[in-house]
């Protein structure tokens, strides 16, 4: 049920590290690939059911799923590219840490 979550998690946490990341800027696609892998973390996020979610309470269940709602959007179809790359590179991570079995 996880697996699909955690997955995309690590492929988002790799994306970032991988190509050394240190902003996103409107010269490259990067802002973009990262907003697809968080828009899957957030559909598959939406497929857990909520007695499922409640085993993870340090997860920020909230958080994911209404990243679009209250994070990144700004205005109308603006994303923050900033709040994109610290949701990405430093929030993601604590999540997969949370799910991951130990």
């Amino acid at each position: 049920m996880f697996s699909e979550l955690i997955f995309f998690c690590g492929e988002l946490e790799n994306f970032i590290y991988k190509n050394q990341i240190q902003e996103f800027s409107d010269e490259n696609d990067d802002a973009y690939y990262a907003e697809q892998f968080l828009g899957m973390i957030h559909k598959e996020s939406l497929k857990i059911p909520q007695s499922e979610k409640l085993k993870y309470p340090k997860v920020p269940w909230d958080k994911i799923d209404s990243f679009w709602a209250k994070d990144l959007a700004r205005a109308y179809e603006y994303i923050d590219k900033k709040m994109l790359y610290s949701i990405c590179a430093y929030e993601i991570p604590k999540i997969k840490k949370e799910l991951k079995p130990n």
